[in-house]
């Protein structure tokens, strides 16, 4: 299977499908350099939402993955909706991290969410931050 099988994201409705179909099929986590590029394109929220509703299921995600998602946590130009969708997605993905957690990524998540909730934020994505938090620190 090809690592980016869903072509042009403008034609946003044939992606949709295509996520679906490999999510149902258990073979996301072949194609994580497609939805590292799916999640990089601000083009279409709805993309990046059905793939942050998507990737925390991946078992095994590659660091790259983890980052990208990372980077939409801590984007402060980003709205809170898709904010507390990376939250979500990350701590499903660090509890699929085969072999523990990778130190440099375990001190990323750590850093970002300590400085998130160090400033006001409304109640949902605090709760989300929480959450993870506690998924890094048990």
């Amino acid at each position: 299977m090809k690592q980016d099988p869903f072509g042009d994201l403008n034609n946003w409705g044939l992606v949709l499908d295509i996520v679906d179909e490999l999510a149902d099929a258990g073979k996301l986590s072949e194609c994580q350099p497609g939805l590292i590029r799916i999640l990089k394109y601000k083009g279409n929220w709805r993309l990046r939402e059905e793939v942050l509703k998507r990737v925390g299921g991946i078992q095994g995600p590659s660091p790259q993955l983890i980052y990208q998602v990372l980077s939409i946590l801590d984007d402060d130009n980003s709205y809170y909706d898709v904010r507390i969708l990376a939250s979500d997605a990350l701590t499903q993905m660090l509890k699929n991290v085969q072999d523990g957690f990778d130190g440099e990524i375990n001190v990323s998540v750590r850093k970002i969410t300590e400085r998130l909730r160090a400033t006001p934020h409304p109640s949902m994505f605090d709760n989300a931050l929480k959450t993870l938090y506690l998924e890094i620190n048990p």
